[in-house]
């Protein structure tokens, strides 16, 4: 596929719709906004025509009037003044007439009108158009037995009112239409909007979701034709959720199983250094040390796994104290800290937050961790916790180490990634599970520097539990 093809955006389903109904019915209302014209413009010229003949008829009838002046040289000045009365109703065209006798002789009226007798003979239709003179015209060619015998009346109008019509015609019809085309389309445009706002709905539904709610989608307010789809992403839900309860349940087990044969050895170890020599001693020591980094490092790899947010999406949260959750660590880590040299320092306040008891402890246990793994003997660790006055809670880690360069801030937390001048022995872990950890429970985390040195504060805080 070129590369234009697969850069170019889709078409989207409402478009499609759209031009699936707008040009049929764009066609249809032209057509027949074309039809209407062309009727409304023929009842106008048959309206003329008919006037025309009308004319044609009104000078017959003068000639059954005047019959008895036949053979008197003033019937055509009667003819005459007859047509010269009905050009006074119409001053907008000219009239002219000639009326020929069985033998093609002029009665009365226009001699010059006499090729239009012979032509409107030929002719299957009464009615014509002609130049005459190079001025067009509509003539009427009218046969009448009257008592002078047959005669042929030819009656000739010039087109100025029949334009002026047709003009007339054309604006009462045209704008009519093309807002009524305007009309239709924006209905039809309205309508494929409101058939497609479930589609929509349910689009910003899903986009709305957090990454890990795998809650099926509501069935009730869809139209039956969206149900399969929505249906197949439900079914879909289901099993990636039972995938990753699987998974979860197996990460359990596997940290189970690994602490499980990690803690004999470590065991084995502690027991063999009691009757070893010094230079067993020093040796067992070591693996004693490298034993525990690996304890540590899985143990940070798995927790790492569990707060993803895949695994964790199958978390349930509940109401926490914040501050019990401090003192809990207080004691665990203690003797950490002690063996550091390193003082170890709590400031609690009441607050509560929505979470999952293992992941906010285990962040907690590695934010403590670090603070007392990059201070320096006889330094300070304090752990904080509290509520800001919009009803936040929020807690604190916060050491007097060498701290951390602000370019580095978004750097330390990635997996695996460790700042110039860390201390050995950490995996590069212990942030990274922080940051998943803040993010499965809409936190904000900050990196800062310590108040009173230049050490490194790690600041968390969480939504309302309300």
């Amino acid at each position: 596929m070129p590369p234009a093809a697969m850069n170019a955006r889709p078409d989207s389903l409402r478009s499609r719709l759209l031009r699936r109904l707008w040009w049929p019915l764009l066609a249809v209302l032209v057509l027949s906004a074309v039809y209407e014209y062309d009727q409304a413009l023929t009842r106008a010229s048959d309206e003329q025509d008919l006037a025309l003949r009308l004319v044609a008829i009104a000078l017959a009838s003068r000639l059954d009037v005047d019959a008895d002046d036949a053979r008197n040289d003033d019937l055509g000045w009667h003819l005459g003044r007859t047509l010269a009365a009905m050009q006074r109703a119409d001053l907008t065209d000219r009239l002219m007439f000639v009326v020929l006798d069985s033998q093609r002789a002029v009665i009365g009226g226009d001699a010059s009108l006499l090729p239009l007798a012979d032509a409107g003979a030929a002719d299957s239709s009464p009615y014509a158009d002609r130049l005459v003179n190079g001025q067009a015209m509509r003539v009427v060619t009218f046969p009448h037995p009257s008592p002078l015998g047959p005669v042929t009346v030819v009656v000739a109008k010039t087109t100025h009112r029949r334009a002026q019509q047709a003009q007339r015609v054309l604006i009462d019809t045209v704008p009519p239409n093309l807002l009524l085309i305007a009309l239709a389309l924006l209905l039809v445009r309205t309508g494929v909007q409101r058939a497609m706002s479930p589609l929509n709905r349910l689009s910003e539904s899903v986009a709305r979701r957090a990454p890990e709610d795998l809650s099926s989608l509501p069935l009730e307010p869809l139209p039956k034709e969206l149900l399969p789809l929505v249906g197949s992403i439900n079914r879909l839900m289901t099993h990636v959720r039972t995938s990753v309860e699987s998974q979860q349940a197996f990460l359990s087990n596997a940290a189970h199983q690994l602490r499980t044969p990690l803690a004999g050895v470590q065991t084995q170890i502690e027991l063999a250094l009691r009757d070893a020599t010094e230079s067993q001693r020093q040796r067992l020591l070591k693996v004693q040390q490298a034993l525990q980094h690996m304890v540590h490092m899985t143990h940070q790899m798995l927790a790492l796994a569990r707060s993803s947010s895949q695994a964790a999406s199958v978390e349930d949260f509940e109401s926490l104290d914040l501050q019990q959750l401090l003192e809990d660590a207080a004691s665990a880590w203690l003797d950490p800290a002690l063996a550091a040299r390193v003082d170890l320092g709590f400031e609690t306040a009441a607050a509560t937050v929505r979470g999952s008891t293992w992941m906010l402890r285990e962040m907690l246990g590695n934010l403590i961790d670090n603070a007392i793994r990059h201070s320096p003997r006889d330094g300070r660790v304090t752990v904080r916790c509290g509520c800001t006055g919009a009803g936040r809670p929020w807690l604190s880690v916060e050491d007097d180490g060498p701290g951390i360069p602000m370019d580095e801030h978004h750097k330390v937390l990635e997996r695996f990634y460790q700042a110039p001048g860390a201390r050995p022995g950490g995996a590069g872990l212990g942030l990274a599970i922080v940051r998943e950890v803040v993010q499965r429970h809409g936190a904000t985390l900050t990196l800062g520097r310590a108040e009173k040195s230049t050490g490194l504060i790690v600041r968390v805080e969480f939504p309302p539990a309300g």
